[in-house]
């Protein structure tokens, strides 16, 4: 199942940012992918989460040193009921960026 994450979010340093929880609905796979507009900032790492109850996250493998342009990343086994990525700038400066996630059994 397909799910926009964020369109020209602008993410900032010291301030974490969130997307939305993705019900993986019987899913154990994903693919998140995420597109920086404009860096001001050294880097982007983006941390996959998982929750079965919406209230405690955990990180899953993290995503890191995401520049300018399309990176994209997939994981399976997922056990969780839920899935959210935490954005989170390096250095200092801002980010805008695009996100989305695939969800599916495999």
């Amino acid at each position: 199942m397909y799910s926009q994450l964020a369109t020209k979010l602008a993410v900032v340093n010291g301030t974490n940012q969130y997307s939305q929880p993705i019900s993986m609905a019987g899913a154990n796979a994903y693919r998140f992918s995420i597109t920086v507009f404009n860096n001001t900032a050294t880097s982007l790492t983006a941390t996959p989460q998982g929750s079965n109850d919406g209230q405690n996250w955990s990180d899953l493998t993290a995503q890191s040193s995401i520049g300018l342009g399309y990176t994209t990343w997939a994981a399976t086994q997922i056990s969780h009921a839920m899935v959210r990525l935490m954005y989170a700038v390096v250095g200092t400066g801002t980010i805008v960026l695009a996100a989305d996630v695939y969800t599916s059994q495999q």
